[in-house]
């Protein structure tokens, strides 16, 4: 129905309930109706409502997958885990395809403590669906739950390069760094916490690797549109001062050069011989070969 897809893509809830309220009164079965109507409640947080309305649309359409699978998403939403499982499942054995319907039975599972069905659950999902976030997120969850360390890393590291910004990054960094991995780091930059990848330079020298690139343009490129942030460039390099100053110099004239709206003065470099200190969580951890951008204030 064109009319009940407009109302959930424009988020008009308000103006679908009204709609389909209406329509029910003349066929209180209808379950495409019944259909639109519950998730029009769903998403208004009426979740007993939009129960009752899936539930009489799957009743009434027990072939159609997708009814199926929202009757689930209700039956979650009013706490009814056993329920919820039950149209995940029947919804796939309709439509073995149906990705958020693995997807959601993996949750399920997991959320039951169900470590490694949920696990296989998220793999199958996988197959189908390479690059759901859900799913690449809820995977590493599950692995560091259940102790397989270097395959959680690996997971990580798979979910970022995906998705390099946003809320879940960020904590998947800080997840990754807590397990002794700095591939990437959050920085706080001006006002905005941007994650980036690890700062590398052809071996032995201050050359920047052109893999590094990327994350140096997203620097360059912050710094160029708000003009009043000044940024601290700290390098080291264990046992190898020198090194860990001509790399921070090396930084600051790539991003002069790449960004000329960029003046000399707003960017500072140093170079320690102590390592730096990176706290995540209560863990207070080090890196042998850092750079590290810290706002100036």
């Amino acid at each position: 129905m064109a009319k009940g897809e407009y109302y959930l893509e424009n988020e008009k809830y308000k103006t679908g309930i009204k709609y389909f309220k209406e329509a029910i009164e003349i066929n209180a079965a209808d379950p495409e109706v019944n259909y639109y109507l519950g998730r029009c409640y769903l998403a208004e947080k009426q979740y007993k409502l939009g129960l009752k309305h899936l539930k009489t649309a799957a009743e009434s359409a027990q072939d159609n997958a997708n009814f199926q699978f929202w009757l689930g998403v209700a039956y979650a939403a009013n706490n009814q885990p056993k329920l919820e499982r039950i149209s995940y499942i029947k919804t796939l054995s309709l439509d073995k395809k149906h990705t958020q319907a693995l997807c959601y039975l993996g949750h399920n599972q997991f959320d039951n403590g169900e470590l490694t069905t949920a696990l296989a659950t998220y793999n199958k999902a996988l197959t189908m669906s390479p690059s759901n976030a859900q799913v690449l997120y809820n995977r590493a969850l599950v692995l560091g739950k259940l102790g397989r360390t270097p395959e959680e890393i690996i997971a990580w590291k798979i979910y970022l390069a995906n998705y390099p910004a946003g809320g879940f990054t960020r904590k998947s960094v800080e997840r990754l760094n807590a397990l002794g991995d700095f591939e990437y780091r959050n920085y706080l930059i001006g006002k905005r916490t941007v994650t980036l990848e690890k700062i590398l330079f052809q071996p032995f020298t201050a050359v920047l690797s052109e893999s590094s690139f990327p994350s140096l343009d997203l620097i360059g490129h912050i710094l160029t549109n708000n003009q009043k942030i000044r940024l601290h460039i700290i390098a080291y390099q264990k046992n190898n001062k020198r090194l860990a100053e001509a790399r921070s110099k090396s930084i600051k004239k790539y991003l002069i050069k790449k960004f000329p709206k960029i003046e000399k003065s707003r960017l500072k470099v140093s170079w320690f011989d102590v390592p730096t200190k990176i706290k995540v969580g209560k863990k207070i951890l080090a890196e042998d070969d850092a750079i590290s951008f810290i706002t100036v204030k």
